[in-house]
């Protein structure tokens, strides 16, 4: 009987401290960078959303202007430039939403909109046109990041 109440209260206890991150995994390339810079920066850093330092971990992505998003987002951008399209594509198409979802959640649920609900994860990369001629590919493939990184960049040097 003892047996069976600790595990019921495991199970209620892991399902309230579960977080719902409704976003599809990045590929293995980007993952590799983004959890390797963290790592460099914080030995805590983890993309597990179950962890206590998963919070501060996505800070380093999405709390703009701190010293802590130009460096990560400086060297990811870097790392991942070099990954295979569908990856930094997904990666792209899923920023903003994610960014939403810690903008919302980063103070359990207490953002100043008031919505602890995690907004739809976005399918397309937005309607902005793509390059043409030889910058094309350059530009393609450097995306949301690679464009960050650049920028924080310029603001370093």
């Amino acid at each position: 009987m003892r047996f069976s109440t600790i595990a019921i209260v495991a199970s209620i206890v892991a399902a309230a401290s579960a977080v719902d991150y409704p976003f599809k995994p990045n590929g293995a390339c980007v993952q590799t960078c983004l959890d390797s810079v963290g790592k460099d920066m914080n030995p805590n850093f983890t993309s597990d959303p179950n962890s206590p330092y998963f919070m501060e971990s996505l800070s380093y992505a999405h709390d703009r202007g701190t010293p802590k998003y130009i460096t990560y987002m400086t060297k990811t951008g870097m790392c991942i430039s070099k990954c295979p399209q569908d990856q930094l594509d997904l990666y792209n198409a899923q920023y903003q939403a994610k960014a939403d979802w810690y903008a919302a959640n980063k103070n359990g649920g207490t953002a100043a909109s008031g919505s602890a609900t995690a907004p739809a994860p976005s399918t397309t990369s937005g309607t902005t046109p793509k390059p043409t001629g030889a910058a094309s590919g350059v530009s393609a493939s450097l995306g949301l990041v690679g464009a960050a990184a650049v920028g924080a960049a310029v603001l370093l040097f």
